[in-house]
C-alpha cells in the first residue's frame, strides 16, 4: 500500500524515527479522521476530554489517560472540550530489535515488531509503564545529550514492564481490514477531486450498493460525512500554513465552492475559516516543506 497514504504527520529522521507530536499544533486541532499507521502510537491526554474510536468502539478519554494504538489499527479521535490537549508519541517497534537474535527477542520483541503481539489499549494508571512513557515524553521535549539512546532504553523497559504485568495482547488481522485501508488510501489520495461512491467502490473492487453498507458498518458514519470531515481537516492545515485565499483553500480541499466550504467549516469548527486562520496566527507557521509532510496523512 502506498506509504504516503498512511498516517504521515511530522516524523523524526530516518536514522531516528521517533517523534513527539503535540496537539493542537499548527492549525491541527485535537481531531483526526479515521487513519492507521505502521508505528506504535501512544496517546497521552494532558487536559480536557477526547473521544477515541478504535475498532468501531468509542471511548471517552479524560486528562491523565495513556492509550496505546498498535500498528495497523484503524482509529480516529476528536476533542470533546475546548481545553482538550494531548501528546502523541510514535515509534517503530522494528527499531528496538537487535542484530543478534536471542531467546527474549524471538519470544517478545520479534512478535511485537511483526504485529503478532501488541500493547494493551490502556496503560494502568500510576503503573511503572505509565511513568516510563511520561519519562520518554519529557526526554523528547528537553532533548539532552544522547537522548536517543535513553529513549530506546526506556522503551525496552516499558516492554519489560508490560511483559511482567502479563498485559501484552495477541493481535489478529481485523476482518475486512485490507478493504478498509484500501478505501482510506484511495480517499486520501483523491480527496481534492470530485469523489463519488461509485468511484471509490470501483477502485476497491466492490459494488456501490455494498460499499455504502460496508462503510457505515466499519467506519460508523456515512461516506459523505467522512469525506467532508477529512477535507475540513486538510483545509485547517492550509489555512494556517499558507497564505492561500479561503476560496482557493476550499477548492484545494475538494469543496465545490467557497460558500459551501464556509458553511460546512462553521458547522465543524464553530467559526469561519477566516476566524480560524486569525486564531492560529500567533502560533507561527511551518515551512512549505513541512507543510507538504503534514498535509498528506491518513
Amino acid at each position: 500500500m502506498d506509504d504516503l497514504m498512511r498516517e504521515n504527520r511530522l516524523r523524526g529522521s530516518n536514522a531516528f524515527p521517533f517523534i513527539l507530536y503535540e496537539m493542537p499544533c499548527n492549525g491541527q486541532p485535537v481531531c483526526a479522521a479515521c487513519h492507521w499507521q505502521e508505528d506504535m502510537e501512544i496517546l497521552l491526554i494532558n487536559s480536557g476530554k477526547v473521544e477515541l474510536t478504535l475498532g468501531g468502539a468509542p471511548s471517552i478519554l479524560c486528562a491523565g489517560a495513556v492509550v496505546c494504538i498498535n500498528p495497523g489499527q484503524l482509529h480516529s479521535f476528536r476533542g470533546l472540550t475546548p481545553d482538550a490537549q494531548c501528546d502523541i508519541f510514535l515509534f517503530p517497534l522494528q527499531h528496538l530489535l537487535f542484530v543478534q537474535e536471542d531467546h527474549d527477542q524471538l519470544r517478545y520483541l520479534r512478535p511485537l515488531a511483526e504485529g503478532k503481539m501488541g500493547f494493551p489499549l490502556f496503560l494502568p494508571e500510576g503503573s511503572m509503564a505509565e511513568q516510563i512513557i511520561r519519562q520518554v515524553v519529557t526526554l523528547h521535549r528537553e532533548r539532552p545529550s544522547a537522548y536517543e539512546i535513553e529513549t530506546k532504553a526506556l522503551l525496552l523497559q516499558l516492554i519489560l514492564q508490560l511483559i511482567r504485568a502479563d498485559i501484552l495482547v495477541t493481535l489478529r488481522p481485523a476482518k475486512d481490514g485490507d478493504i478498509c485501508k484500501k478505501i482510506l488510501t484511495y480517499v486520501h489520495q483523491h480527496y481534492a477531486e470530485k469523489l463519488t461512491v461509485p468511484d471509490v467502490a470501483a477502485a476497491v473492487g466492490i459494488s456501490p450498493t455494498y460499499f455504502s453498507t460496508f462503510f457505515v458498518q466499519h467506519f460508523f458514519q456515512h461516506f459523505s460525512e467522512y469525506l467532508r470531515s477529512y477535507r475540513i481537516e486538510q483545509a485547517c492545515v492550509m489555512l494556517v500554513n499558507t497564505s492561500m485565499a479561503v476560496t482557493d483553500v476550499a477548492l484545494a480541499a475538494g469543496f465545490c465552492s467557497g460558500s459551501h466550504f464556509i458553511r460546512h467549516f462553521k458547522d465543524a469548527r464553530g467559526m469561519t475559516p477566516f476566524a480560524y486562520r486569525k486564531m492560529y496566527e500567533r502560533e507561527g507557521k511551518v515551512s512549505e516543506n513541512s507543510f507538504k509532510q503534514i498535509v498528506t496523512h491518513a
